[in-house]
């Protein structure tokens, strides 16, 4: 039997690099199951990968020649371009496959809601600016004082506190002799050295100081108190027009203009009347004849006509004379009003041009503490540097010394255990005696002790009334400062509620988008293992290898100890074997 061939080292770089590409696949096929298309009532979410490289520019310029060419025709009116269209797709080429891009849309309900959402959150911004905010500003201005809700911290006398039996009235307890059987001795403290108490600690510099007080803001009046106008000293607005100088209607015909007409009339129309009935007379007509009553009546008739124009004649130059009179008594008190105006706004404008300038010096005032204050903190952080870099090297050195008094003190505590075991020996044998002693004399301090009990138990009823009488005052001023407290809780709610509805306008109702459903994913799927694969055929080739020269081995081993045994046996092999002769 021949010796079996070594197997080959199996390839793995090979191997590793085989077992990289089953890593990517894996991982890419893990993110596509793991990323689905995901369409809802609300929306969709679409996932795509790789992403396309689009040549715009070379599309617009194909699509721009197409269409030239699309005019052009032969000498017959034949079109000479017969060709397509240019395609997007034509003009694309693929990019990175492992880049994904999600696109999220909402349907119109969902996206409208979104923006309704957005509007009602600035709506509710712009009414705590506009409404809630000036409500804040003025509580804030008034500064909370609680001095007014005092508290009762004293109960006032109280009944004594007895302290039981006096010590001795009942005996005092006795107790052995510490010498009385011995005396028990001990390692002398340096007998064997003194241990070396703690290093002395680093002096750590913890503070410094003397770089000036931090400056505070100005106070509220240190400038002087922004004011107002008041509207009242310069007079009250008319509402109205004095009426008292103006013309008045007429009441009842014939009165003011109209009467001066209507007389003026009255001589005018007598004497027509009296020349037609003069006429009448004259032409042989009689009063009472029916041409008689109708040139009368006629007559009568033209001078009614003439006294109803006189009459509305009167009455449009009543009614001017009123008009005129209502515009001159209007324009007056608007001018009043007008000066009123004048005043009150020059006085406004005064009262601004003030609070300006008291607003300025304190902004002045601030800008100078804040720079005194920057200076000061430079200050503190040079020297905090300084006292740093100064602590670390003392705790340095401390370590260093340190260190070696353990050392010494180590070895001293060595030789005193060695001295101490041997003195607890002895201090056994007389602690035993002692012991003994002393539980007779515990007999004794027990009856003692019970007698000075049943004292103290009396002392600890008379306790427990004080104790009572203490709790029932505690809880009567437990009560009183509840009561306090309730009213000082209430007003503080009242001076936070302006907070609060600011808060609550700021907060608003968050702004919801839909959210689309999660996607357990496709399972982790692992990748093929090529890897440990060559590994394991290696390990199995090497250990076939092995057992084939184990195998072998021992068949020389078996070979050589039988070629031993005969060169050892005067039969040699056939008395070995018993082969006979």
């Amino acid at each position: 039997m021949g010796k079996p061939k070594a197997p080959p080292a199996p390839d793995y770089a090979a191997a590793a690099r085989a077992q990289g590409a089953e890593n990517i696949g894996t991982a890419r096929t893990q993110a596509r199951l793991n990323t689905p298309n995901t369409f809802t009532p609300y929306g969709n979410q679409t996932v795509k990968f790789g992403k396309e490289n689009v040549d715009q520019a070379g599309f617009d310029q194909a699509m721009q020649n197409f269409q030239n060419r699309q005019g052009q025709t032969d000498e017959y009116g034949n079109p000479t371009y017969q060709g397509e269209a240019p395609n997007i797709s034509q003009f694309t080429t693929p990019g990175d496959a492992d880049t994904a891009t999600i696109t999220q849309t909402l349907d119109p309900n969902s996206q409208a809601a979104l923006e309704a959402q957005q509007r009602i959150g600035r709506g509710l911004s712009e009414t705590a600016e506009q409404y809630a905010l000036p409500t804040l500003q003025g509580a804030l201005r008034n500064r909370f004082d609680p001095s007014g809700y005092d508290v009762q911290t004293s109960l006032g006398r109280q009944m004594p506190v007895n302290y039981g039996p006096a010590m001795g009235a009942y005996g005092m307890a006795g107790s052995v002799p510490s010498g009385a059987y011995g005396q028990a001795g001990s390692v002398g403290a340096g007998q064997y050295g003194m241990a070396q108490g703690g290093v002395a600690g680093p002096n750590i510099q913890s503070s410094f100081g003397g770089y000036g007080d931090v400056q505070n803001a100005p106070a509220g009046g240190q400038y002087g108190q922004a004011g107002g106008v008041n509207a009242d000293q310069y007079g009250n607005l008319r509402t109205g027009a004095d009426m008292s100088g103006v013309a008045r209607m007429p009441v009842n015909a014939g009165m003011t203009g109209q009467q001066a007409i209507m007389n003026r009339l009255q001589p005018q129309l007598a004497q027509q009347s009296a020349a037609t009935a003069q006429q009448l007379a004259n032409q042989g007509i009689t009063p009472g004849s029916e041409a008689y009553n109708n040139a009368m009546r006629e007559q009568q008739q033209g001078q009614n006509d003439l006294l109803s124009q006189a009459a509305l004649q009167g009455i449009g130059l009543d009614m001017s004379a009123n008009q005129q009179g209502y515009g001159q008594a209007m324009g007056q008190a608007g001018l009043f009003n007008q000066a009123l105006g004048q005043g009150f706004g020059q006085a406004v404008t005064g009262q601004q041009l003030g609070n300006q300038a008291i607003s300025q010096n304190f902004g002045q005032g601030m800008q100078s503490n804040a720079a005194q204050n920057a200076a000061q903190a430079q200050r503190y952080g040079q020297a905090s540097g300084n006292a740093g870099f100064n602590n670390a090297a003392q705790l340095s050195q401390f370590q260093s010394n340190l260190a070696n008094q353990q050392a010494g003190n180590q070895a001293i505590a060595q030789n005193y255990g060695q001295g101490m075991s041997s003195q607890q020996l002895q201090n056994q044998a007389i602690g035993q005696n002692y012991g003994q002693g002393m539980s007779s004399q515990d007999q004794a301090n027990t009856a003692m002790g019970q007698n000075y009990g049943q004292a103290g138990t009396s002392a600890g009823l008379y306790n427990q009334a004080a104790a009572q009488q203490y709790n029932q005052n505690l809880g009567a001023a437990q009560f009183g400062n509840q009561a306090q407290q309730q009213r000082l809780q209430q007003d503080l709610a009242m001076r936070n509620q302006p907070l609060n509805e600011i808060m609550g306008l700021l907060s608003g109702s968050p702004i919801q988008t839909p959210q689309f459903q999660g996607y357990a994913g496709g399972g982790n799927i692992q990748a093929a293992p090529v890897s440990q694969a060559a590994t394991n055929q290696g390990n199995y080739n090497a250990g076939a290898y092995n057992s084939q020269m184990q195998a072998l081995g021992g068949l020389y081993g078996g070979i050589g100890n039988v070629a031993g045994a005969a060169a050892g046996n005067k039969g040699g092999l056939k008395g070995i074997f018993n082969l006979g002769t």
